[in-house]
């Protein structure tokens, strides 16, 4: 089993992450403003590359060239062997974000880069206080190579990284109420992005966690730190019993994300992942805030 590593480094420009002037950036498609800024990073040396995975076929496309996700790998050799990966996942959605460390690590990569800008502020939905950051949320299917049996006597624990839409989280219990009797962990980011936004996380979701009440564990990390993200998986990972499996629901700020998929790459047997792939809003986010470099380094 590989040891993990995380590295981070902020700034308030990419200047100041230090990404240098050739690489190859994987990114999705942008929405908003740091979205734009993000996919437009360094100059003539950085060739990029679009990733999209389709829930409804379960495949991924790459640059153009699509595959069954549960093959993407063969995708990934294609890449420049001179240039390093950047997985840019402000754009990147989680479900591509999983496929792309997946595929990187079965290639034998010791260190996989991502960088991620957070917004300064999110679009409310029109005379009323909740956040407008989805379209559509088209409900829980699996993705290839991380999926889970809900109903299986050995899975034992679930861990739900939360953020502000709290139907994310009703929806789960509500469609998979086999899941009710499992030892249930949701993990809230505080420190938030930015000073009170964990109310706006907490608060939509007391009467569903009231209604449970001892039956579910509350938990905290900082909203942008991918490791006290993966330090609360692995704590979960410590107390299964023998024999028994866990599962990861990102449905949170993108760096739990991060955290998710690389916890459920390097544990592909004992953790599955629950994601409900949502359609992101067009100008969901306003702004550009801190910008993130994270390195996550891979040591047998």
């Amino acid at each position: 089993m590989k040891k993990v590593s995380f590295y981070s480094r902020s700034s308030l420009s990419p200047s100041g992450l230090d990404l240098g002037d050739s690489y190859t950036l994987l990114h999705g498609e942008h929405l908003d403003d740091r979205g734009v800024l993000a996919v437009s990073l360094g100059s003539g040396g950085v060739d990029r590359a679009l990733v999209h995975y389709d829930n409804e076929e379960m495949m991924l496309t790459l640059n153009g060239t699509s595959i069954s996700a549960d093959l993407c790998v063969d995708l990934f050799r294609s890449l420049p062997n001179d240039k390093p990966v950047i997985l840019e996942a402000t754009t990147l959605g989680f479900s591509e974000l999983f496929l792309s460390v997946r595929a990187l690590i079965d290639l034998g990569a010791s260190r996989i880069e991502i960088i991620y800008v957070e917004p300064l502020g999110y679009t409310r939905q029109k005379g009323g206080d909740q956040y407008a950051l989805s379209e559509l949320i088209k409900g829980y299917k699996p993705i290839p190579n991380s999926i889970v049996d809900l109903t299986s006597d050995d899975l034992e624990a679930g861990v739900f990284f939360l953020g502000f839409e709290s139907e994310r989280l009703d929806r789960a219990l509500e469609e998979h109420q086999m899941i009710a009797n499992k030892n249930i962990k949701v993990v809230f980011g505080i420190p938030a992005f930015q000073p009170g936004w964990e109310l706006n996380s907490i608060v939509p979701h007391l009467t569903r966690l009231s209604e449970r009440g001892d039956g579910v564990e509350i938990a905290y990390c900082a909203a942008n730190d991918p490791e006290a993200a993966y330090e609360s998986l692995e704590a979960a990972r410590d107390s299964l019993g023998e024999g028994k499996s866990m599962f990861v629901a990102p449905i949170g700020t993108k760096p739990c994300g991060i955290a998710s998929a690389v916890f459920a790459s390097l544990y592909p047997g004992q953790t599955g992942v629950l994601f409900d792939h949502p359609k992101k809003k067009d100008k969901r986010s306003e702004g550009s805030g801190l910008w993130h470099r994270y390195t996550i380094v891979l040591n047998s």
